[in-house]
């Protein structure tokens, strides 16, 4: 294909947007939406780990109960082989927190009191073990943690011994709620994109029929016939983009200035997002506009 094809090809396709400048707005107006609410849903998406961890008190942590009758030498060693486990820490130096046998009574008595009612506080002592307290770095890091303190000798093997305490545990679900609504959202907004797109270059398509009805009769092949088309779905594509990546950067800091939460940078999310906005907008731009095309070709 040389130049003057090319040329011709794109000035066709920028007069086409010209001619019918009420279905391109509609093209731009859909692809635009399409374009910001697949990237608040990957903010949201890649946001969620970071939103969620800091969210989470200092209380979240991973309990992880004892044997009983350990000796203080075989307790000792359990704590020692929990802090070299990776992802074990709170970033203040203090990886794990032991808790005697009274400080278990006394919370478990905290919890319910009826739960301990009429024992001895020997009896007790036979009952409640004594735990310890685990901080850790990412809740990501939480299953690979739990799995390997369920390891180490001494420490209680029940389903119940090494768990996540509430909060924490309420991390984790919210973190994987926001993941699978924010992909989800995404892959249906992609869907509804493509078929808006198609019925509106259907309509952009019909005001030219004729004339690739002619194009056909005088042997134009069906690619030269879709490229004018296909160019314009790039177009408004990139403009929509462009657009979309103008209004993160003006919208995501304000925002996110009164949330006292880590959340990326712009900078930080913005390779990734540009890539993603470039492959779908793109894809759906030209796929849309060249599908929609098939029933106009067979002349």
């Amino acid at each position: 294909m040389n130049i003057y094809t090319i040329s011709y090809l794109v000035a066709d396709a920028f007069h086409t947007m010209k001619k019918d400048i009420k279905n391109e707005l509609i093209s731009f107006g859909t692809m635009l939406a399409t374009m910001v609410f697949v990237a608040v849903a990957y903010i949201v998406y890649i946001n969620a780990q970071v939103i969620i961890e800091n969210n989470r008190s200092e209380s979240s942590n991973i309990l992880a109960f004892l044997e009983i009758g350990l000796t203080d030498e075989e307790m000792q060693k359990v704590g020692f082989e929990i802090e070299k486990i990776p992802g074990v820490s709170n970033g203040n130096d203090i990886a794990v927190e032991f808790h005697t046998v009274e400080e278990s009574i006394k919370r478990a008595e905290t919890m319910s009191k009826a739960l301990l009612a009429g024992y001895t506080d020997e009896e007790k002592a036979q009952l409640i073990p004594a735990y310890y307290v685990v901080h850790f770095d990412d809740v990501k890091a939480v299953p690979g943690i739990i799995s390997s303190i369920k390891k180490i000798d001494g420490v209680g093997k029940t389903e119940d011994d090494v768990l996540l305490d509430d909060n924490a545990a309420e991390a984790e679900k919210n973190a994987k709620k926001a993941k699978t609504i924010a992909f989800t959202a995404m892959i249906y907004v992609i869907e509804l994109s493509f078929f808006l797109m198609m019925n509106t270059t259907k309509l952009m398509v019909y005001t030219k029929r004729k004339e690739i009805s002619i194009m056909k009769y005088v042997g134009a092949k069906d690619n030269f016939i879709k490229a004018p088309f296909a160019i314009q779905g790039v177009v408004t594509s990139l403009v929509a983009v462009a657009m979309t990546l103008l209004l993160v950067y003006i919208i995501y800091p304000i925002a996110t200035a009164s949330m006292d939460r880590g959340y990326l940078a712009f900078s930080d999310m913005f390779g990734e997002l540009l890539f993603i906005l470039l492959v779908l907008g793109c894809s759906i731009g030209t796929i849309g506009s060249m599908v929609s095309m098939n029933k106009y070709l067979d002349v």
